[in-house]
């Protein structure tokens, strides 16, 4: 009798759980309570995006990792491991139990299944919500970028910096042509000068090469093609929005999970109350008329 109310009560409550899934995981996420304790606030500052594009994501997931939310899904993917565990090794005991074993065992197994579903719930809740706030992030960045870029192409004291280099490099392409030419005027052998000016510009363009190759200079990539840090946010931008397809599947799933668990526990309900089903009850033996006319005979 205790497990039979104790089987109505979940029963009537993963019905009513099931069919609000959607409306309930909303409110737990607006709920100051939850997201005090499991909050995640990265911000796109001025530092942020002076870093390259790929350090940037890199970045923002660092951050993450230490944050409260970060922490907590840690907490839930162990909770959820543990009643995985519980589950199957229910499921492998149902197997040899009987009589009043049998019905706890039962019951137990819903309930795990049901504490496994909670603990879903607020896991999705958590990634739908961190994923919302790295698209937010991603689109400050490129905000940023923007204004940056129109800064830069209206500024005049740029436009004066620009000309200042270009006048720089005209002046060194001729300095060098004219060493170039002073190296083999009027020498019929290489001079120590010459050989060591020779040696310099070797090394030179060894260092140059050096640094064009090196990790922290080296430009965003997406599938091997050099992309500007726009494209590469945008990139993240739009596999984003891929993964947020994937969580509306996910929450999907988790809401007939949710059907499929309150419908064992209302079959456990009937059947505790009721017994088994009818095809496998004796049927009592009813007298009929026709059975006694030959008695009347």
């Amino acid at each position: 009798m205790k497990n039979h109310l104790r089987l109505l009560s979940l029963a009537i409550g993963l019905s009513l759980g099931s069919a609000a899934l959607l409306c309930t995981s909303q409110v737990l996420a607006q709920s100051p309570t939850f997201v005090q304790n499991n909050d995640w606030r990265p911000v796109a500052s001025d530092k942020l995006i002076t870093l390259p594009a790929n350090i940037i994501e890199k970045r923002i997931e660092q951050d993450f990792s230490a944050s409260p939310m970060a922490m907590r899904l840690v907490e839930l993917d162990n909770q959820m491991d543990n009643t995985t565990s519980r589950i199957a090794s229910l499921q492998q005991d149902l197997a040899q139990a009987e009589g009043p074993m049998l019905d706890d065992l039962q019951y137990e197994l819903v309930q795990q299944k049901s504490t496994y579903l909670d603990v879903l719930q607020e896991s999705f809740e958590l990634r739908k919500n961190s994923l919302i706030k790295k698209q937010q992030i991603y689109q400050d960045v490129l905000s940023k970028y923007r204004q940056q870029q129109n800064t830069a192409s209206s500024s005049i004291k740029v436009q004066i910096k620009r000309q200042q280099q270009e006048a720089q490099a005209r002046m060194e392409a001729v300095m060098a042509q004219v060493d170039q030419n002073l190296m083999h005027t009027g020498y019929n052998t290489a001079s120590p000068y010459a050989d060591e000016y020779a040696s310099n510009l070797a090394q030179i363009d060894q260092l140059k090469d050096k640094i064009n190759q090196h990790k922290a200079n080296a430009a965003p990539t997406i599938d091997g093609a050099e992309v500007s840090s726009e494209e590469y946010i945008r990139q993240l931008l739009h596999d984003a929005s891929m993964h947020q397809s994937l969580l509306d599947q996910e929450g999907l799933m988790l809401s007939y999970m949710a059907r499929l668990v309150a419908l064992d526990a209302q079959a456990l309900e009937y059947q505790m109350a009721y017994g088994e089903s009818d095809g496998n009850k004796i049927k009592p033996q009813v007298a009929k008329a026709s059975q006694a006319v030959g008695l009347f005979l």
